[in-house]
């Protein structure tokens, strides 16, 4: 199997690329805003859901983040729920939320949003997974996780149907 990396976001340019994956996957991060949430996540969730409907695809996975649900906000220290999240990035958890809104209405597709906590550079790791399907964190695990777990999650539940149609948080298992 191939790897195919696009910046395209346009449903007509995203089809040749989706014709010819079994699978697609979103990582898009974008800048941050201030006053309303960032639109693009819908967007592009919204222009991939078409081109894959007209190219009878199913599979997606996208990548977001914890606390896209506001309601999981309390879990946070007051520092991180204050600053951070309201401050500096809840505009683009707002943008991302809106995108897994809309999946939520799609009858064509097998979704998954992968919410993890911060990302860092550290290596892959054989740690196993905890995952939330009813918050968008995992409350009892730390609050960072490497960018190459993330991958290995993602890879791991391409053909996981228990995965299909969820907005799935996950975390590592280890000390905080």
């Amino acid at each position: 199997k191939a790897v195919v990396s696009t910046q395209s976001t346009g449903k007509e340019e995203l089809k040749p690329h989706v014709e010819k994956a079994d699978v697609v996957m979103s990582c898009l991060g974008f800048a941050l805003a201030w006053s309303e949430p960032v639109p693009y996540f819908r967007k592009i969730a919204m222009n991939i859901s078409e081109a894959m409907k007209e190219l009878g695809k199913r599979r997606v996975i996208f990548m977001h983040s914890w606390y896209t649900k506001p309601e999981s906000w309390a879990h946070a220290s007051f520092i991180m729920r204050n600053v951070f999240l309201r401050l500096v990035i809840g505009q683009v958890l707002a943008g991302m939320r809106l995108s897994e809104q809309f999946l939520e209405t799609t009858d064509h597709l097998d979704y998954t949003c992968v919410l993890p906590a911060g990302l860092t550079n550290e290596p892959v790791t054989d740690k196993p997974f905890s995952t939330n399907d009813t918050e968008s964190i995992v409350p009892d695990c730390p609050s960072r996780i490497s960018r190459a777990d993330v991958a290995r999650y993602m890879l791991d539940v391409i053909d996981d149907e228990g995965s299909y149609r969820k907005i799935r948080a996950i975390g590592v298992d280890g000390p905080q």
